[in-house]
C-alpha cells in the first residue's frame, strides 16, 4: 500500500468522524423526545439525509416522525411545503409508505440505545426480507434500498457508543448520490484499493430489491475496505464521502 493510500484513507477517516458527530448534534435531540419510535425518527431524519425533504428547520423531522409512528393525521401541506430534490409527490409516497411499513415492523424494534451490533445487523437482514415481502405483494411501494438503507445510517450515526465497534462494518449502509460521487472521484484518483471497483456497480437496476440490495453492499465493502485502511469504521467514510461526492472536502 502506499503512502498516499494510506493518507487518503486517514484524510477521509479525520473528515467522516468530524462529520458524523455534526450529525449526531443535529439530530440526537430528535431521538430524545421520540423513544418509543426509535426507529420512526431516524425513516424521517432518513428522508432529509436522501434529499427528499428539506432540512432547513426541525418542523419536517417533528412531524414526519409523528406521521410514520401513526401518532398524527396526513397534513397535505408538509410535501407541498418540504419536499425537495425528488418533487413533492415522492416525497409524499416515501411518508405514506414508511407509516405502512413502521405499522407492521413496529413490533420488531429493539431497545436501540442498549442492543448490540448483532441485533441491528439481525433486525436489518430480517427487515430486508420482510419489505421484499410487502414490495412483491404490492403492499409497500416507494421504499428502495437507498430509503431502507438510510435509517440504518441515522441509527448508527446517533448511536456513538458503536462508532468504533468493528462489528459497525456489518451493518450495509447507503450510498446515494453524494457519496456514488466520492467513490468515482477515488476511483478516477487512480488509487490502487479501487482498482477492483466496477463503476458499473453505481449505475440504477431495474432488478428487485434483493438484486438491487445486493449491489448496494458490494459497494458497501470497498468503503469497508476504506474504513480499514484508515484505522476506522465504515460510517465515518460513509460520511466523508458524502462530503468527498460535493469537493467540500
Amino acid at each position: 500500500m502506499s503512502k498516499a493510500e494510506k493518507e487518503i484513507a486517514e484524510y477521509l477517516a479525520d473528515n467522516g468522524h468530524t462529520f458524523s458527530k455534526e450529525l449526531y448534534d443535529r439530530n440526537h435531540h430528535f431521538f430524545n423526545t421520540e423513544v418509543e419510535n426509535y426507529f420512526a425518527v431516524a425513516s424521517a431524519i432518513s428522508l432529509c439525509w436522501t434529499g427528499h425533504a428539506k432540512y432547513d428547520d426541525d418542523d419536517f423531522i417533528n412531524y414526519a416522525s409523528k406521521f410514520i409512528a401513526g401518532a398524527i393525521p396526513k397534513d397535505k401541506s408538509i410535501p407541498a411545503n418540504y419536499y425537495k430534490r425528488f418533487g413533492e409527490e415522492s416525497l409524499d409516497n416515501a411518508l405514506t409508505n414508511f407509516r405502512a411499513y413502521f405499522r407492521r415492523i413496529k413490533h420488531l424494534m429493539p431497545d436501540f440505545n442498549n442492543c448490540s451490533i448483532h441485533d441491528i445487523n439481525r433486525l436489518q437482514n430480517r427487515l430486508l426480507s420482510q419489505l421484499n415481502e410487502y414490495r412483491n405483494k404490492g403492499e409497500i411501494t416507494g421504499i428502495g434500498p437507498w430509503l431502507f438503507l438510510g435509517s440504518f445510517k441515522i441509527i448508527l450515526e446517533d448511536q456513538k457508543r458503536l462508532w468504533d465497534n468493528e462489528g459497525l462494518n456489518t451493518i450495509v449502509l447507503p450510498t446515494g448520490l453524494e457519496v456514488n460521487r466520492g467513490i468515482v472521484r477515488l476511483k478516477n484518483e487512480g488509487f490502487k484499493f479501487m482498482k477492483d471497483f466496477d463503476l458499473q456497480w453505481l449505475e440504477e437496476t431495474t432488478g428487485s430489491l434483493l438484486d438491487s440490495y445486493a449491489t448496494c453492499n458490494m459497494v458497501h465493502s470497498h468503503v469497508v475496505k476504506i474504513a480499514e485502511i484508515g484505522n476506522t469504521t465504515a460510517i465515518h467514510i460513509n460520511s466523508a464521502l458524502y462530503k468527498y461526492g460535493r469537493n467540500d472536502i
